[in-house]
């Protein structure tokens, strides 16, 4: 069954945010555990960021499928999608990651001067997996986050939502959840625009197809984007500011692409015809 087929609407608020605190605790600690471990086991310290892939995702989506008794095919939305969301959905992207860039930086300027030291050093300790990253592993760890995010927070939990509120309600409702999740206030901005964008591309169009692009892209773009040794030298200034001239070009290519987007998506859609169809 796709959005909005099921006889009881499965997950509510509250169940969703059950689903997304589980996902957050078992992320946490198991990458605590990990990174605890690391220098006895000789592991290098990044492994503490591979848990909440590979455990805290699958526990969490069967926590919250045997809570809904739901199968999984329920929540695989992966419909067909008119090939013209592609284009204005990336330009309205890189609009947004520039924003978002900018704001980040900010918000780390901000803490660098105003959080006390009593404060700084445990939030700069559990960002030391990170700064320990290399660039190529935390690429292909942010991709590899994506499916699993979006078929959690938009297949499940979103898809549950939209049943019993508004479409707008449910879509908000969603991305705070999924900015909740992420548990760290320095992704608390990028996190909340690719909630609600991509869960209201799953409300307008059915489908995770699009809600993965973005996601994956403003993640791939966040990794190359990412400066360590801002961390490593004790700046929660992650992301340089960007160029004037982009920033200027930004507000223009999130708004243009969006607007675009929504004329894409008031055409009528062929009707989907497989679950794992790109189309």
């Amino acid at each position: 069954m796709g959005p909005g087929e099921a006889a009881t609407p499965f997950p509510n608020l509250w169940q969703g945010g059950g689903i997304a605190l589980v996902y957050l605790a078992l992320s946490t600690w198991m990458g605590a555990l990990v990174g605890a471990a690391a220098p006895a086991l000789h592991f290098p310290l990044w492994m503490a960021l591979v848990p909440g892939l590979v455990l805290g995702f699958p526990l969490a989506l069967l926590f919250g499928l045997w809570l809904g008794r739901l199968d999984l095919w329920d929540i695989l939305a992966f419909r067909r999608v008119r090939p013209g969301v592609w284009l204005p959905l990336i330009l309205a992207h890189l609009g947004f990651f520039l924003l978002i860039a900018a704001l980040v930086h900010g918000l780390g300027r901000g803490l660098d001067h105003l959080l006390p030291e009593s404060l700084r050093g445990p939030l700069l300790k559990e960002a030391d997996p990170l700064a320990a990253a290399p660039r190529s592993v935390l690429v292909l760890l942010v991709l590899g986050a994506v499916p699993a995010e979006e078929i959690l927070f938009r297949g499940l939990i979103l898809r549950g939502l939209l049943q019993r509120h508004r479409p707008a309600l449910a879509v908000w409702l969603s991305a705070l959840l999924f900015m909740a999740a992420h548990g760290n206030p320095i992704q608390f901005p990028v996190a909340l625009m690719v909630g609600a964008t991509a869960g209201w591309y799953y409300q307008a169009t059915g489908s995770l197809w699009p809600g993965l692009l973005a996601h994956g892209l403003q993640n791939l773009l966040a990794a190359l984007y990412l400066q360590p040794e801002a961390l490593q030298s004790g700046s929660f200034a992650v992301y340089a500011l960007p160029p004037l001239p982009w920033l200027l070009a930004a507000p223009v290519l999130a708004a243009g692409g969006l607007l675009w987007l929504r004329w894409v998506f008031r055409r009528p859609l062929p009707a989907p015809t497989g679950v794992l169809e790109l189309g």
